[in-house]
């Protein structure tokens, strides 16, 4: 322990930060040169265009001096050092060794890119008795850390702002060919294969804290504050589709370089969460929280119960439960109820209203002997006897009265379904009682977060890459990005970094993170 204590400066940082001192001087001179009077457009778009490059420059500069300047201070490397070789004993490693000070490439936001002298730890057997047991291939992330790069949330080489915007443009843009040139945009150069690597771990790392939380949820008391006591919340659940692609490790490459690889569709969950306002409608003043999983069923209501619980959605007014007809829906709400300690005479289950609907169509399409015109007719008529107090009964009762000759079974099984869920369909109370009867907060975010950027023509993913990228475009596209960032780089949940107020879900600028030395 005595060596992963010692501290003696790279002899190499002091000439570091003379360089950045000259660079940082002539950067300067440019901003302050006066380039005369632009006399046209262009010319002024060339001058904005300039001045922001090298504003970039300068700032990437002053971050990079603040990072090396951190390397100077004893007791904070010392401390790093001594926090890192905890998480590594953590991970099982018995020996730590401090191996000195290793040269690492940095990537700034406005795309300098720098090395800096960094300390270096590993695990190591010295001492050990008996062979090591390996399987022969580098462990996921390298077998050692930087604890000075760790603590100022310095992974993969990019810096938080970096990591950031590499993320926020990987799961914003259509592919990743215009990520690059929207970064490149900003003076931000990234490769294919650093790109996809920043925002998959990002991923994957934010999912592992997420899973955590939400488990730590599901085995911890509801807490007695909630952020969402005495409001009325909705909750949603559906399922998209996105192609995953599974490669054929063992065949020959073909012509084109590639081995081949079998296609298969899989089914994203999404699962969102808002706040609704006195009179029904989606309260703007706050945030939705929208999750998404690959998992089974039981998976998805476990996140869900694990979310619920960390939400302290038992001390809210109302809880709308709305979602179209999926038999592993329905077949799971009742546990989720008594999971999620959510009280049972607060608690709405509503059939998604179109949905039903939808059902009413199919059996009148069953109905051939009726005219064209006068099945829109009576659908019209069913549909808005839906809305009636005893409307769902006598729209089933009528349908049944339709089953008739050899098309009855095909609108008995519609009849079925609509009666399986008369206890689901209480419209008119819940109009009355200004509650939302639709569930297209969900339908819009499977539209938003999945089809839009994962499900076009040709378009197929590593099943590896495609959940945490999901996770990711969720957050931003509920608006949680702020207060995402700064709880991952924190090292937990952003919901758990948010206080037990009505004031923490506004939508509010985040707190800027502040990183104690």
């Amino acid at each position: 322990m005595a060596a992963l204590e010692s501290y003696r400066e790279h002899p190499g940082i002091a000439a570091v930060l003379v360089e950045i001192a000259r660079q940082l001087a002539d950067a300067v001179a440019l901003v302050v040169t006066v380039s005369g009077a632009p006399q046209s457009g262009h010319e002024v778009l060339a001058a904005e265009m300039r001045h922001r490059e090298n504003t970039a420059r300068i700032a990437d500069l002053l971050i990079m001096k603040g990072i090396v300047m951190a390397h100077q201070v004893r007791d904070f490397v010392a401390g790093a050092v001594r926090a890192s070789a905890e998480r590594l004993r953590e991970g099982g490693a018995r020996r730590v060794k401090h191996v000195g000070w290793r040269r690492v490439h940095l990537l700034l936001p406005g795309g300098l890119r720098t090395m800096v002298p960094t300390p270096y730890i590993r695990p190591t057997r010295k001492g050990l008795v008996g062979r090591p047991r390996s399987t022969g291939k580098r462990r996921e992330g390298g077998a050692g850390r930087y604890p000075v790069l760790d603590q100022l949330g310095i992974t993969s080489g990019v810096t938080p702002l970096t990591r950031s915007d590499i993320c926020r443009q990987v799961v914003l843009c259509s592919s990743y060919t215009e990520a690059q040139e929207q970064l490149a945009r900003s003076g931000l150069e990234v490769d294919r294969d650093t790109l996809v690597r920043v925002a998959v771990g990002t991923g994957v790392d934010a999912l592992a804290q997420r899973n955590l939380a939400l488990h730590q949820a599901r085995e911890e008391p509801v807490p007695d504050e909630s952020m969402v006591m005495g409001k009325r919340i909705r909750v949603s659940i559906d399922g998209g589709r996105a192609r995953t692609r599974q490669t054929k490790s063992h065949s020959r490459k073909g012509k084109n370089g590639r081995r081949p690889f079998t296609l298969q569709w899989r089914e994203p969950r999404i699962i969102t969460i808002d706040v609704l306002d006195d009179e029904g409608d989606v309260d703007r003043k706050w945030r939705p929280i929208y999750e998404v999983s690959l998992g089974t069923a039981d998976e998805v209501f476990a996140l869900l119960t694990g979310l619920l619980r960390m939400l302290g959605a038992k001390h809210a007014a109302e809880i709308v439960f709305v979602s179209d007809g999926a038999e592993w829906i329905w077949n799971r709400v009742e546990q989720l109820v008594k999971d999620a300690e959510l009280p049972a005479d607060r608690v709405h289950k509503l059939l998604d209203f179109y949905h039903a609907t939808e059902h009413i169509t199919e059996a009148l399409k069953a109905c051939k002997a009726i005219g064209v015109k006068a099945r829109a007719a009576l659908f019209e008529k069913l549909r808005r006897l839906l809305l009636e107090p005893t409307g769902p009964q006598q729209v089933i009762d009528e349908l049944r009265g339709l089953a008739r000759g050899r098309r009855g079974k095909r609108v008995n099984k519609e009849v079925n379904y609509l009666e399986s869920h008369l206890a689901h369909m209480p419209y008119a109370q819940m109009r009355a009682q200004k509650v939302p009867i639709g569930s297209g907060v969900v339908e819009s975010a499977v539209r938003r977060v999945l089809n839009l950027r994962f499900k076009s023509a040709s378009m197929c993913w590593r099943v590896d890459n495609l959940e945490p990228l999901l996770y990711l475009r969720a957050i931003l596209k509920a608006g949680r990005w702020d207060d995402f960032m700064a709880a991952h780089l924190a090292g937990h949940h952003w919901i758990r970094s948010l206080p037990p107020s009505t004031d923490a879900v506004h939508a509010s600028p985040a707190v800027p993170l502040q990183v104690a030395a």
